[in-house]
């Protein structure tokens, strides 16, 4: 084998055993092709929904090494809808969401874990109203096209944890309607 013929063998096998070969899938999520909905309450007393209408992300998937990848979303807090015009006017205001002093919540995750042929474990921090706090979001996948094409869905994603809102700053009403909030993210994933 000629010299040259060595090098190139040495640097393809490089290149196929470092973290780049094992390129991680790069998917868009957005409010377009999702949903980003909550709850509170007891349902047998009290209980409200809602959701975001204007919320974008991305998500790396890395299938040979699941550890690497990870999750980012920012959601428009001004685009709050609930049933009722009165409470969405209400969760905007400084008691709540603060829209105008906080535009933006964010979720980042910090470790991917598999759980299952088609669960996963997201732990990462959420943002909201200046105070960053600890989420884990229990996630199943499902439709799992990994050939896609560009612009076509990759994925579907369901996600579920919760907050304590007072964690947050969000204290008004806790004693009547209470303090865990429940999070359902329903998202399809596309390149």
């Amino acid at each position: 084998m000629s010299p040259s013929a060595r090098i190139f063998g040495l640097l393809l096998a490089f290149a196929l055993a470092s973290p780049a070969a094992h390129a991680a899938d790069q998917l868009k999520i957005g409010e377009g092709r999702g949903s980003i909905e909550f709850g509170i309450g007891d349902s047998k007393i009290f209980r409200t929904t809602g959701g975001f209408r204007q919320w974008h992300g991305k998500v790396n998937v890395d299938e040979a090494d699941v550890s690497r990848s990870s999750v980012e979303v920012e959601i428009n807090t001004g685009s709050i809808e609930m049933l009722d015009s009165q409470q969405t006017a209400m969760l905007k205001d400084s008691d709540f969401f603060d829209v105008a002093k906080f535009p933006r919540m964010t979720f980042k995750s910090t470790r991917v874990e598999r759980t299952g042929e088609n669960s996963l474990k997201v732990e990462g921090n959420i943002t909201l109203r200046g105070i960053t706090r600890p989420m884990t979001l229990d996630v199943t996948v499902s439709d799992r096209r990994r050939n896609a094409a560009p612009g076509s869905r990759y994925a579907r994603f369901r996600g579920f944890g919760t907050i304590k809102r007072s964690e947050f700053g969000m204290t008004r009403f806790v004693d009547m309607v209470g303090d865990t909030v429940e999070l359902a993210i329903t998202a399809d994933a596309w390149r």
